[in-house]
């Protein structure tokens, strides 16, 4: 049971105690237990995928004609990008199904794995003179309809479809709808209704629903980065996962959480929490400066991703970046595309020498133990020798302190050689010097 108890303290110590209702990982700490110890996390040994999402609004314009497709495939080529995922509703909004197969195809013709994409906002009815509500009241039958007649349509058209991190509620006393279901079904607590009551939708609108129009179709849930509510929410991420096979996590952080490495925790967390069904991590460039974009990008590795999705081409690369649910701004897109475009070259080089590693501890314990800097430490074990990762959240240089005595050797300077040295406090003091946002990995 150490292993869960462990859980309930992890990213941002105590803050987790939210979710711990779902954590139903006996099961998994006696399997380790089994074998002698705790559960290890090792990274995959495999090749790093880079992918990007496409919103509705970019498939509907940009992406509509060869000469936009030309476009953006010369850019996905020069930045790593092999696989893409294609959105066929978001906000009331959709991309007709002979459109979607035809930039499915060209995508697919040049080289690219391509799969769905849903975001299941906006379904119910709007009121007079208004909008629908971007989260959705899922007690609403017409809702369920539509979002089971969209998961239907995107399974015709593709294998694999990730749905967007809304999969959630809201709903409480003020909605009579859902007050009256959760009074029938006799149970207090709204959080447990909602928990209830999202896996039946999952269920039957979205998994059932794809399989009726398409066997084979596999569908991901994804789930946002404020793990704090996700429990009183609706979220139950052992269950879903289960239910789902596989999960996602959003691992952006932004400018203003000053939680920097949340990303690289959560990636690691849910990996173990799910028992390796979390497939990767999505970050995206609203609120936040080019450091933080590439930093983001940086956490989603070194916790673990076996796919890094970057959300998204309307923010990044197109004209108009469309709308944002909640007011989050774009602004500063363009630039965190021109930061990633220098930086995706050293990425790829950190996810392939990670490829197969042992991760040391658990991220949220080492990240920035013993230090109040703004460095976060990362431990790690790879064909028997001993390797750290430090990196610099901050706008300053930052020192860091050896062990005594240990020799070190610079593998990997991020995002030029000149990002992080190792220098001598005399004979045996070694210490790491690193530049604002640097990132040094070296052998000890």
């Amino acid at each position: 049971m150490q292993l869960f108890r462990s859980l309930v303290t992890v990213i941002v110590v105590g803050t987790m105690a939210v979710m711990i209702f779902s954590l139903r990982s006996e099961l998994a700490v006696a399997k380790a237990k089994a074998k002698g110890g705790e559960s290890k996390s090792v990274i995959a040994d495999r090749p790093h995928v880079f992918s990007m999402s496409c919103k509705v609004s970019s498939c509907n314009q940009e992406l509509n004609t060869p000469e936009g497709r030309a476009r953006a495939i010369e850019w996905f080529r020069k930045n790593h990008i092999t696989k893409l995922w294609l959105e066929s509703y978001r906000h009331a909004e959709r991309v007709e199904t002979k459109l979607l197969e035809e930039e499915r195809d060209a995508f697919r013709a040049a080289g690219f794995e391509v799969c769905g994409m849903i975001t299941p906002t906006k379904l119910n009815d709007p009121p007079a003179g208004g909008e629908a509500p971007f989260v959705v009241c899922w007690s609403d039958p017409k809702a369920q309809a539509r979002l089971a007649e969209e998961s239907a349509r995107a399974a015709k058209v593709f294998d694999t479809i990730i749905v967007d991190d809304f999969l959630f509620s809201s709903c409480d006393d003020r909605c009579e709808r859902c007050k009256a279901l959760k009074e029938k079904r006799m149970l207090k607590d709204w959080g447990m209704f909602r928990r209830e009551l999202m896996k039946e939708i999952a269920w039957g609108t979205i998994i059932c629903a794809g399989r009726k129009a398409n066997p084979n179709v596999h569908f991901i849930i994804k789930y946002p980065c404020w793990y704090q509510n996700w429990a009183k929410n609706g979220y139950d991420p052992v269950a879903e996962t289960r239910m789902f096979g596989e999960c996602w996590i959003g691992t952006e952080t932004r400018d203003a959480n000053p939680d920097a490495v949340q990303g690289c925790c959560l990636m690691e967390a849910m990996d173990r929490l799910t028992g390796g069904k979390c497939g990767g991590g999505w970050y995206d460039a609203l609120d936040c400066t080019p450091d933080k974009f590439v930093e983001q990008a940086r956490y989603t590795i070194l916790g673990g991703a076996r796919e890094s999705l970057v959300h998204c081409y309307d923010y990044l690369l197109a004209k108009n970046p469309g709308s944002t649910p909640f007011g989050e701004k774009a602004d500063r897109s363009h630039a965190c595309a021109a930061a990633f475009s220098r930086e995706v070259d050293g990425l790829a080089k950190l996810a392939e020498f990670l490829r197969g590693a042992e991760r040391e501890g658990w991220s949220w314990k080492v990240a920035f133990a013993g230090n109040n800097t703004g460095v976060s430490y990362h431990g790690f074990r790879k064909g028997g020798k001993h390797y750290v990762v430090l990196l610099n959240t901050t706008d300053e240089t930052r020192g860091w302190t050896c062990e005594e005595g240990k020799t070190f050797r610079k593998i990997l300077s991020l995002p030029d050689d000149a990002a992080g040295r190792v220098t001598m406090d005399g004979p045996k003091n070694p210490a790491v010097v690193l530049e604002p946002h640097g990132l040094l990995v070296f052998e000890t």
